[in-house]
């Protein structure tokens, strides 16, 4: 989900601005801006934040001092001298041409005068704040498409019903509907009613649903369970939809009623919002 927070932490020219700005991702993917850290320093701040955030694209900015301007940034001529003698090498040797944009960015060719951080309390004092703001702006989000996601669920639940009125009614419907059409084919002569009673009862057993519904009545009630508990359950919901997706399909090929196709058009296009929806969750 996406999310943004902003902390600072210490004084003057110690003073440590921090900002993490967070993006929908299904994986955990980390990137520092601003201040370069140490390797050990940006793996323990990648640590904290991953434990916090668990999934997302997140981009991390370390500023020093009062203002953004507070820190200076310089062009890296040895970094990109290095790269431009790699690339040479690689089209001699392979003759393949990579243009510099290709394997690196911007951000990669600058570096701060002040690479150091003198206070790493300040600084995950600094994320904790903004990481605070970043949660709160994820559970806020997470609230309104759980509310979403529940309106849709009672609009899927109504079209299922109305699903089963239709399938019920099918059984008598098609056995005056057959009765009718034998007795006309055959005139004057006397209908086998024992004949047409299995004639029924095979096209009512191949369009037969009940099955399916009861699934999808019992993946709506685990969809309920999982959308009220208080841990990640992104997965689990996405595999309820597909699920239920599978049955639906099967609804629609076996009933030959137009109402039925109608009604199965709308629970897979529903179905796709949710999906849409949960893609953003945990």
């Amino acid at each position: 989900m996406t999310g943004f927070g902003r902390g600072s932490a210490g004084r003057s020219k110690n003073k440590i601005n921090v900002e993490i700005r967070t993006v929908n991702s299904r994986f955990f993917e980390f990137k520092v801006r601003g201040i370069i850290l140490e390797p050990t320093i940006e793996r323990t701040v990648k640590e904290y934040i991953g434990s916090s955030l668990e999934r997302g694209n997140v981009h991390l900015l370390i500023e020093y001092g009062n203002s953004q301007n507070g820190q200076s940034m310089i062009f890296n001529k040895d970094r990109f001298e290095k790269i431009q003698n790699i690339l040479r090498d690689i089209h001699i040797e392979y003759g393949q041409r990579l243009n510099l944009s290709d394997i690196i960015s911007t951000n990669d060719l600058l570096a701060s005068n002040e690479v150091e951080i003198n206070n790493t309390k300040n600084l995950m004092k600094a994320i904790e704040v903004s990481l605070k703001q970043v949660n709160e702006m994820r559970i806020s989000e997470g609230e309104q498409i759980q509310v979403d996601t529940l309106e849709r669920l009672n609009n899927l639940t109504s079209l299922l019903e109305k699903i089963d009125d239709i399938s019920k009614q099918y059984s008598s419907a098609k056995h005056e509907l057959l009765q009718e059409k034998i007795s006309t084919l055959l005139g004057d002569k006397t209908l086998d009613q024992n004949r047409l009673i299995q004639e029924v009862a095979y096209f009512i057993e191949r369009a037969d649903i009940t099955e399916e519904i009861v699934r999808i009545r019992s993946h709506f009630n685990q969809f309920r369970f999982y959308l009220d508990l208080d841990e990640p359950v992104g997965r689990r919901l996405n595999f309820l939809i597909q699920e239920i997706g599978r049955e639906i399909n099967t609804i629609g090929s076996k009933s030959p009623m137009t109402e039925v196709t109608n009604c199965v058009i709308e629970i897979k296009d529903e179905l796709e919002k949710i999906r849409e929806q949960i893609q953003n969750i945990l």
